[in-house]
Formats: C-alpha cells, sequence, structure tokens
C-alpha cells in the first residue's frame, strides 16, 4: 500500500514537500507526469493509470483560488459493489484539483484516502464506507498510509516517521538552487531498505494482499507553492527495489 511523507510549513517559499511511493500491480501500465487529461486543461497535470484513465497523484497550477495537488491512497476495508459498479478511485485527485469531488464519485469508489495540498493548507479526508470524514493536517511532517496520516499502529509509520523527523526537510523543488535540499529525505528513504521489501516496516514495499501482489512502482517528489508545482517522478525498473540511483522524469 502507498506511502506518501509531507511537510507542511506555511511560513517557506514553498510550503509543502511530498515524497510519495506508488503501490501498484507490476503489470498495470502508468504514464510519468504529464497533462495527460486535454478535456481538464493543460494546466493539470499529474502520472496517468492507463487502465481507468485517472490519477494517483495530479497537480493544476491554474485553479481558481491558486495552485493545488492531490493524491488519492487505498485503504483496506472490503466494500459492496454499488449497483452502479465501481467509480474509480483515480477520478478523485482529478476532481480534487478541479471541480472538487463529487460526492457520489466518493461513494461508489472502493475505500480510500485522499490528500488534499494547497500552499495554506493540507486536508486528508478517508471514506472507509461509512461517512466521508475530513480533517485539517497542522503543520509539520506526516506519514500518510491506508490508514490515514500519522498511525503509529502501522509499523513502517511506527519505524520510520522518526527518522524523518530527525532529518531536515525539502525547501524547495528538486532542481535547481533546491535541489540538494532534497538528500536528508532521499538519504533517509535509503536506509529504510534495510527490510525486506516484503516486511510490515518496509517503506519501499512488496505487499501481497487479497490474492493480489503490490509493489512499489515509483518515488515522487512534489514541491507546491503560491506559484505553483514542480512534481518530478523515478521510476522503479524492479518493482518494490530502489536502484543506487533514482532517474528522475
Amino acid at each position: 500500500m502507498c506511502t506518501v511523507i509531507i511537510d507542511f510549513e506555511p511560513g517557506r517559499a514553498w510550503p509543502i514537500a511530498v515524497l510519495g511511493l506508488r503501490d501498484e500491480q507490476p503489470g498495470r501500465a502508468w504514464d510519468p507526469p504529464g497533462a495527460w487529461w486535454p478535456g481538464l486543461g493543460d494546466s493539470v497535470r499529474g502520472i496517468h493509470d492507463r487502465e481507468a484513465g485517472g490519477a494517483w497523484l495530479a497537480t493544476n497550477d491554474g485553479a481558481p483560488g491558486g495552485p493545488r495537488a492531490a493524491v488519492v491512497l487505498n485503504r483496506r476495508e472490503d466494500l459492496d459493489m454499488p449497483a452502479a459498479g465501481w467509480t474509480s478511485r483515480g477520478v478523485l485527485p482529478l476532481e480534487a484539483v478541479t471541480t472538487g469531488v463529487d460526492p457520489d464519485d466518493a461513494r461508489s469508489a472502493r475505500s480510500w484516502n485522499l490528500v488534499e495540498l494547497h500552499p495554506d493548507r493540507v486536508t486528508v479526508t478517508s471514506w472507509d464506507g461509512t461517512s466521508p470524514r475530513s480533517i485539517d493536517v497542522e503543520p509539520g511532517l506526516h506519514l500518510v498510509t491506508h490508514e490515514g496520516p500519522d498511525h503509529l499502529d502501522v509499523p513502517r509509520v511506527h519505524r520510520w516517521r522518526p527518522a524523518f523527523l530527525d532529518v531536515p526537510s525539502p525547501i524547495g523543488p528538486l532542481d535547481g538552487a533546491t535541489a540538494a535540499s532534497w538528500e536528508p529525505w532521499l538519504r533517509t528513504l535509503r536506509s529504510t531498505t534495510t527490510v525486506p521489501a516484503d516486511a510490515d516496516e518496509a517503506i519501499v514495499r512488496i505487499d501481497d494482499h487479497d490474492g493480489l501482489r503490490l509493489a512499489s512502482l515509483s518515488v515522487t517528489a512534489l514541491s507546491l507553492g503560491p506559484d505553483g508545482a514542480v512534481l518530478r517522478n523515478a521510476r522503479l525498473a524492479e518493482p518494490g527495489h530502489l536502484p543506487e540511483e533514482l532517474v528522475w522524469e
């Protein structure tokens, strides 16, 4: 299941830094960050799921009220399929950065956590099959998993959140003058691979769940500020294994 590390510091030039590990079936085709949804305009970019057409993570520099981003993580509740069939969870980040999440789509998808990122706030909304519930996340560092933000009963959160808290967070994009500020987080991510990929404590993961094998397929670095979002992505050539060097797209 996916892991998203967020640092939210409202006083910073780039208040939002996100390091995301996207876990999915290794054979499921996807595309790196781009403007894959022409009907939503060139300012909407994201990581595109070819099978269902949605996004795992999306950004919109042209959104009313300022730039925004959103990322969806699967939960584990086993829900009954609606009569009309499932809505892909991948529509939720696209709706979140454009028109707002449609309540019917929210309730007709399998269970999810949606992280909505703005330069001045971070909100996590969860759907477990009962009623969507939202919380505003306080400034600081947070690890979001299938259970939501900072659940210390999730072994990888309990094991590695202190390690990320102990190092400086990125202060800007993974480009130019602020690129080096990502090194402490990336070193910490690499240190997590001392545990096996199939261990409960792993962040770069291989996870057999409900008869499916899920694995970490990519690492995403996002910076969000009042002037826009900078999104970089590195595909893992071997699912569930971090290479010696990440190649950023």
